[in-house]
């Protein structure tokens, strides 16, 4: 007798199906230990969706920040070469501070191409969570219409925090051209400031720090998505701070190990090159390359740092919305849905209105 019109479907659903591939991470609240480990594993799987942009970001970030931090100090430096004996302490205390301000400018231009690059990197990071991979084409689909707004909050993301900058480096400033033991004081108050911008700041922006993410996978405009991710981190914002500090502070160690020996080369070759002595114009086309190639390196250590920092932040993302919302048991039954061969709508919906 023919099975009935009812009995089809129900002898499909029925029917062995292989298991699921398996996904950048399990379909569960996600440890801590996991989320550091992803960022290798998702280079690996889609390096142009992540690797790519990184490295664009990286190298525009790193050489904005060589020249402003050159702009910075060169008046000072002009000021040095050319001061009287009564004026040098006080120039190059300022020199001194200005240098340790140029610092944080790379950090400012890194919070800033974090929440660029993050917009792209969570679409990846949330198909590779579905064992799923994402071309570049598919990428740019499902930003459709979404890209003007995560250049809105990234450019959002770089005012305040240079705002922030200089408005910290004013006292800082002004003790160190006061007197000649003003740079004493003004790298205390800097070092005070510091910590309050980095405990205070830090816990800020990881309560808005899922804007980019809310922007990109959610398809809400600005406003929309900072008041999404404060709600969405209400009573983790300081287990989100900490963890993210420790992955800062990790990739910051890791970058500076590489580069530093790279750095140390150069200037040892100097005499190698110069074995009499370089002559002054000798000295300037050595600084000339020293900073190209120091710029170069830093942009490509940077990428892998830019990717590392991205993964684990959109990963914290979809942690915490499984935390907070079920995404786990979502993503599940989406998962084993389309490994069944039915229709189910995706978790993730790209190629938002412009």
């Amino acid at each position: 007798m023919a099975a009935g019109p009812v009995e089809e479907p129900l002898r499909r659903r029925l029917a062995w199906t292989p298991p699921p591939k398996r996904g950048l991470v399990p379909l569960r609240p996600i440890p801590l230990g996991v989320i550091l480990g992803a960022p290798f594993r998702l280079q690996r799987r889609a390096p142009r969706t992540t690797l790519g942009p990184a490295l664009v970001i990286s190298l525009v970030t790193t050489t904005l920040a060589a020249f402003l931090v050159w702009a910075l100090t060169i008046g000072a430096l002009a000021a040095l070469d050319a001061a009287y004996y009564q004026d040098y302490l006080l120039t190059q205390n300022l020199l001194g501070v200005l240098e340790q301000i140029g610092a944080f400018v790379s950090l400012v231009l890194a919070l800033a191409g974090n929440a660029l690059l993050a917009g792209a990197v969570v679409i990846a990071a949330s198909r590779a969570v579905l064992a799923e991979r994402v071309s570049f084409r598919g990428l740019r689909w499902r930003l459709k219409g979404r890209t003007a707004r995560l250049v809105g909050w990234t450019v959002s993301v770089l005012v305040v925090g240079a705002g922030v900058l200089v408005l910290a480096s004013l006292l800082p400033v002004a003790l160190a051209v006061s007197s000649s033991m003003g740079n004493v004081f003004a790298l205390l108050v800097g070092f005070l400031e510091a910590i309050a911008i980095i405990s205070i700041g830090g816990y800020f922006a990881a309560r808005f720090g899922f804007t980019s993410h809310v922007i990109a996978i959610e398809g809400l405009g600005v406003v929309g998505a900072i008041a999404r991710s404060w709600r969405l981190t209400r009573r983790a914002g300081w287990r989100l701070f900490g963890s993210q500090l420790l992955i800062w502070v990790v990739v910051g160690i890791a970058a500076g190990i590489l580069t530093l020996p790279i750095s140390w080369a150069l200037d040892l070759g100097v005499g190698l090159v110069f074995p009499t002595g370089p002559t002054q114009s000798q000295i300037e086309i050595y600084l000339a390359a020293r900073t190209v190639i120091l710029t170069a390196v830093t942009a490509v250590v940077g990428a892998f740092g830019l990717v590392v920092q991205s993964v684990c932040a959109a990963l914290f993302y979809l942690d915490q919305r499984m935390r907070v919302e079920g995404l786990d048991l979502a993503l599940a039954r989406y998962v084993d849905e389309r490994q069944r061969g039915i229709a189910v709508a995706d978790p993730f919906p790209g190629g938002g209105a412009g």
